[in-house]
């Protein structure tokens, strides 16, 4: 069996990114205390759109060495899948202990205005990381292209590649049309080996929109490679961004990559109707050109520029009236509809749906309304644990009767936790951790790793690790026996 490394997805980051401790700023004032050095979010403008689109309701895969946990993920991280040597591990393994792939998943979604850390461009989206290189950045392409085919199959509407290799691997190529097929945009980082290297797979395939990388002066990075593959250009020098329990400066397409696949995650959530070619396409007739007049071979169409992009959306889609709903995820939680931007509603009804989705004008098929739930407000019940939510509603336009259903919430445990990442050394209460709607008996014990549960408390490591805890809780009406293990970060 011969196994095809994709030695740039980690390799290249690390060559020429310099790994440093992003340096601490007095910023009380700002939501996120490292916003301010985040000069990629600026200079795609997708803060000037933050209050129309956050990327709610829409997953990103991020197809690399696993994604988090980290305190600034933790919101918008879901469980992941990896897929390592053609063996699948499905029970969320996908710890990042290398850290490539976290970065990338900072920059697209880390969580915004918690007080910690920064703000991915798409804050609100949520990622889906699998988890197919190792510590070394090496992989081999069916791994990758099972991964991809998961992402699709998950319903992500942008699959992140910051990877790639010499040459084309035929698996990993249908692998991407399959998710072309299904709805899906692929974005794949146009690699690191210079001007005079030939195009990296699967950036210099046709269905991927290739990113290469600037500078904060919008020049061209001294490693980007050249040539008619490179689709667009975004911030890919010095970029601040989450790694293994902390935060980073790296530089690379990778990191690119990741800018552009916030930015199309911004675009799908603001317009449920919008398809991935037209994503696609809105990204480069915006983007704003910063080489030689039209496409050139260094920039592709030109710089990222979300302004102009949600601009075009909105002439191609007109906006509709739409209710919302904000979550955080736990049965028993009160929902309430947000209706101001609809006038004349008629009627409401809470829906408990299989998947997630985007805002809807027909009802999505896998919802079922729930019992008299009818209601401005619903509280989440057992039924609801491991679903999802939308209203919808029956509204007068125009003298005729519309309806609409707002994108889903995220989906609904009995048991959460509320960070996966402690210091080394430190006793921290478990009950600071996990989180149930049960008033059942909590027990805690340590499957994996060289943590130990004492008295309700866990007790770190003193080196970093990761450790694997359990938590159980007896049966108490109306909840069943109850039990979850999450990966807690050590560092």
């Amino acid at each position: 069996m011969t196994k095809r490394t994709l030695p740039f997805a980690t390799a290249f980051a690390l060559l020429f990114g310099v790994l440093t401790s992003a340096p601490q700023l007095d910023a009380a004032s700002l939501p996120d205390p490292l916003l301010a050095q985040q000069w990629g979010v600026f200079a795609i403008g997708a803060d000037s759109v933050w209050s129309t689109t956050t990327g709610t309701g829409v997953t990103v895969a991020v197809v690399d060495s696993g994604s988090g946990p980290h305190p600034d993920l933790a919101p918008n991280l879901l469980a992941g899948r990896t897929y390592f040597g053609l063996t699948e591990s499905p029970d969320g393994n996908d710890v990042d202990l290398q850290g490539h792939g976290t970065h990338v998943a900072g920059i697209i979604a880390a969580a915004s205005s918690n007080g910690i850390g920064g703000a991915g461009v798409a804050p609100n989206a949520k990622i889906l990381p699998i988890h197919v290189l190792d510590d070394n950045g090496q992989g081999d392409a069916r791994d990758v292209a099972t991964g991809v085919r998961f992402a699709a199959d998950s319903g992500a509407k942008v699959i992140n590649l910051s990877l790639g290799g010499a040459t084309e691997s035929s698996t990993l190529t249908q692998a991407i049309i399959y998710a072309t097929e299904k709805g899906a945009l692929v974005v794949a980082a146009a690699g690191n080996g210079g001007p005079s290297s030939a195009p990296k797979w699967p950036a210099a395939l046709d269905l991927t929109i290739a990113v290469t990388a600037v500078d904060s002066a919008s020049r061209a990075a001294s490693f980007n490679q050249r040539g008619e593959y490179i689709d667009i250009a975004a911030p890919g020098v010095s970029i601040v961004s989450t790694a293994n329990g902390d935060y980073v400066t790296q530089s690379g397409t990778s990191m690119a990559a990741g800018f552009v696949a916030g930015a199309a995650a911004l675009l799908f959530a603001a317009e449920p109707r919008v398809t991935n070619t037209q994503v696609r396409d809105i990204l480069l007739t915006t983007a704003t050109d910063i080489g030689d007049p039209g496409r050139d071979l260094v920039f592709g169409a030109g710089l990222v520029n979300m302004i102009a992009a949600l601009q075009a959306l909105r002439q191609l889609y007109p906006p509709i009236s739409t209710p919302t709903v904000t979550s955080v995820g736990h049965v028993g939680e009160r929902l309430i509809a947000n209706l101001s931007q609809v006038s004349n509603v008629t009627a409401v009804q809470w829906f408990r749906c299989t998947n997630q989705g985007l805002v809807a004008t027909a009802k999505p098929q896998d919802c079922v309304a729930i019992k008299g739930a009818t209601k401005r407000q619903y509280t989440t019940a057992v039924a609801d644990a491991r679903k999802t939510i939308r209203i919808g509603i029956t509204y007068m336009r125009n003298g005729t009767r519309q309806r609409a259903w707002s994108a889903t919430t995220t989906r609904f445990f009995l048991i959460w936790h509320t960070t996966n990442a402690v210091t080394v050394g430190t006793r921290t209460p478990l009950a600071e951790i996990f989180g149930t709607s049960s008033s059942g008996k909590r027990t805690y014990s340590v499957l994996s790793g060289p943590c130990r549960v004492r008295n309700g408390l866990l007790i770190a490591s003193t080196v970093t690790s990761v450790c694997r805890i359990r938590m159980t809780v007896s049966a108490r009406a109306p909840y069943p026996r109850l039990g979850q293990a999450i990966d807690v970060l050590v560092s």
